[in-house]
C-alpha cells in the first residue's frame, strides 16, 4: 500500500488553480466549474492530480532519489508527501479510466488495475493505492460531535473515548476512531453510516483483532491532520 498526500496553502490557491485546471480531464473541468468555494475547487483539482501520479508512480519505479523520500512506515507501505508544484509540473495524465463503483466508490476501469481511494480536508488531499482493496480518510483535529459519536460508534468505542483524561486527548481518540471507521467503510465499499461497520474497533487502546486479522492499519498524522489508510490482507 502506498500513500500519497499534497497540501496546497491557501496564499498558492489562485497559482495552483492556474496550472491545475488546464490539466485536468474535461469531467473534472466541469465539476470545478460548479464549485462555488474556492478550497473545495482546490481538494477536486487536487484529487485527480493526486491520483495520476500515485498511479504512475505505483505502475513505474521511481529514481532512487525518489525512493529515499518515502517515508517507511511498516513493512511493505510507503507514505510520501508530494508538493503541489510536481503534480503540476510534470502530469502525464492518469493512466486508467475512473468509473463510478458500488455506492458511488471511484475506482478503475481497467482489468488489473490497482485499487484506489481518495480523502481531503480543507486544502490537503491524500490518496492511498493498493493491489487489494483499500480506503482512507483524513480529518483535522477538532472538537467531539456527541451526535456523530452516538450514531457512529458501539458503546465499547464511546466508552473508550469517553475515558480519556483530558479534552485534547478524548478529541484525538474520537479522530483515531472516526478515520478508522471511514476507512475501513470505503475500503468496503459501503455507505459513511452502514450498519456494516465494525461494532468494536478498539481493545484497549488498540485496533481491535476483528479488524488486524483481515486487514492491514496504517495511522499517520500530519500537521494538525490524523490518517488512517487501510488495505485487505492477502
Amino acid at each position: 500500500m502506498r500513500i500519497y498526500i499534497t497540501e496546497v496553502e491557501n496564499a498558492d490557491f489562485e497559482e495552483f488553480l492556474e496550472r491545475a485546471i488546464p490539466l485536468v480531464s474535461l469531467n473534472r473541468l466541469s465539476k470545478i466549474e460548479d464549485i462555488k468555494n474556492e478550497v473545495d475547487k482546490v481538494a477536486s483539482a487536487s484529487a485527480e492530480l493526486l491520483l495520476s501520479f500515485a498511479a504512475e508512480d505505483y505502475l513505474f519505479e521511481k529514481t532512487s532519489l525518489d525512493n529515499l523520500i518515502a517515508k517507511k512506515t511498516m513493512e511493505g507501505v510507503t507514505f510520501r508527501p508530494v508538493s503541489w508544484r510536481k503534480l503540476t509540473g510534470g502530469y502525464l495524465g492518469l493512466p486508467y479510466t475512473v468509473v463510478e463503483g458500488r455506492n458511488g466508490k471511484p475506482e478503475f476501469k481497467e482489468e488489473g488495475a490497482p485499487y484506489f481511494n481518495i480523502s481531503h480536508t480543507d486544502n490537503v488531499t491524500v490518496v492511498a493505492i493498493s493491489d487489494r482493496p483499500v480506503g482512507i480518510d483524513i480529518e483535522g483535529k477538532r472538537g467531539v460531535n456527541k451526535l456523530t459519536l452516538d450514531r457512529a460508534f458501539g458503546q465499547s468505542d464511546i466508552d473508550w473515548i469517553e475515558s480519556a483524561e483530558s479534552a485534547d486527548e478524548r478529541n484525538e481518540r474520537f479522530l483515531k476512531a472516526w478515520t478508522l471507521r471511514e476507512a475501513y467503510l470505503k475500503m468496503k465499499g459501503e455507505k459513511l453510516f452502514s450498519e456494516k461497520a465494525p461494532e468494536k474497533m478498539f481493545e484497549n487502546g488498540e485496533v481491535a483483532a476483528s479488524i488486524t486479522d483481515e486487514c492491514n492499519v496504517v495511522e499517520e498524522t500530519f500537521d494538525r491532520f490524523i490518517i488512517t489508510a487501510i488495505n485487505k490482507k492477502n
